[in-house]
């Protein structure tokens, strides 16, 4: 059968044993800040210090996508060792990875490169590349494989709630006077990927405070019945995202939703002490990958839902 590796860029935040276990090749995107430029990746796992920092300066760091050819030199390592690639990114609507990717994938017509778009970024693309990973390993062959993310893809729900206005304001990332209103009246944003907006982070709902905003995800979480995928984010502070996984755990006992935490290319723009939930309903053919791939996971890596 034809093995298929995986390429997927920082964005996806993946846990360092998972793409350690799944051979898992990241393509970094780049943060500059404060006169430095250096690649995300560079600091996966760490980025206390960034934050840090990022409270006490007056400039928001830039970022830019990755080049063609560090596209071009992880396509040649991970197809030393595989027969086709999928390579699996942020979305076309916040990013030119993705146009970027299929360039680099065009110039190397001998090699089996499908690139992929997540409509989404940070715990959304991971659960793209999660359940791949997963399905790969497990034998599945790649018109199937491509079935799942396609699946996934439309599917999944991913919802954050942001700390403060100011991030989003100083970003851009939307209007200046929606800003200042938003703070004057102490309403909270619910952020989303529009899918009728080319996956654009858009607004999902407003609500007075961060704590009905944070009921409202869950709901939304439920609404999807008790066959559910399950992952939580955080941005800057581990302790909001331990207590939202807390209270997944409250809905779901059985669950162990994989907390991660957002790197800077996407934490600049949403802003520490922003926390979220992706999840998605499992269909069979998922059900049992899960059940099948997780009682055989290495490093105490947990089911993210009851199944």
């Amino acid at each position: 059968m034809a093995r298929i590796g995986i390429v997927t860029d920082s964005t996806a935040y993946l846990p360092r044993h998972f793409k350690d276990q799944y051979q898992i090749e990241v393509v970094s995107l780049i943060v500059n800040f404060d006169g430095v430029s250096f690649p995300e990746e560079e600091i996966c796992g760490d980025y206390d210090r960034f934050y840090d920092h990022l409270h006490r300066v007056p400039d928001l760091p830039t970022t830019s996508q990755p080049s063609i050819g560090d596209f071009l030199k992880a396509y040649e390592r991970v197809g030393k060792r595989s027969d086709g690639i999928f390579s699996i990114h942020i979305t076309e609507g916040i990013s030119g990875t993705v146009k970027t990717a299929l360039t680099a994938s065009q110039m190397l017509p001998q090699q089996d490169i499908t690139v992929i778009d997540s409509w989404s970024t940070s715990i959304g693309c991971y659960m793209v590349v999660d359940a791949a990973a997963r399905a790969i390993a497990a034998g599945i062959d790649k018109q199937d494989v491509l079935q799942i993310i396609d699946y996934i893809v439309k599917h999944k729900s991913v919802l954050y709630v942001p700390d403060t206005l100011e991030y989003l304001r100083r970003g851009g990332r939307i209007g200046g006077a929606a800003a200042l209103l938003g703070n004057l009246l102490q309403i909270k944003p619910i952020l989303y990927f529009n899918k009728n907006k080319n996956n654009i982070i858009d607004l999902y709902e407003k609500v007075r405070t961060k704590e009905k905003g944070l009921r409202r995800i869950l709901d939304e979480m439920k609404s999807m019945g008790p066959d559910i995928r399950i992952y939580a984010a955080y941005v800057g502070d581990e302790t909001q995202g331990r207590l939202l996984v807390d209270r997944v755990g409250a809905i779901y006992p059985a669950a162990v939703p994989e907390l991660c935490p957002v790197g800077p290319v996407i934490g600049t723009h949403i802003g520490p002490g922003t926390v979220g939930l992706g999840f998605y309903p499992l269909n069979s053919q998922l059900a049992r990958l899960f059940a099948r791939s997780m009682s055989g996971d290495r490093n105490g890596f947990a089911p993210a839902a009851a199944i």
